[in-house]
């Protein structure tokens, strides 16, 4: 849910941002949408957990890919050509 649905970070309760503004909550969901490959591995509970994207879209199910003693999330990301043209270039 919170790599494909607008603001569904723990983060709104009634004071978490009285005093500021902006697109909170939108961050890693948006980079989905507009990544034609994103992954997100997770090392939590004894286990890393591997889950695919596309365009927002999961391309198969959360799996448990191997035994881990890590704790942590690593995402990576593909921006999509059909938004951002070839030519776009990290610095």
């Amino acid at each position: 849910m919170i790599l494909t649905t607008l603001h569904s970070g723990g983060k709104f309760s009634d004071k978490a941002y009285a005093t500021s503004g902006g697109l909170h909550g939108v961050g890693v969901s948006v980079v989905n949408a507009l990544s034609d490959d994103l992954k997100v591995i997770v090392n939590r509970d004894g286990k890393t957990w591997q889950q695919n994207y596309s365009r927002g879209t999961p391309q198969g199910k959360l799996k448990a890919t191997a035994a881990s003693k890590e704790t942590g999330t690593t995402i990576t990301f593909h921006p999509d050509a059909q938004i951002f043209g070839n030519e776009l270039k990290f610095q």
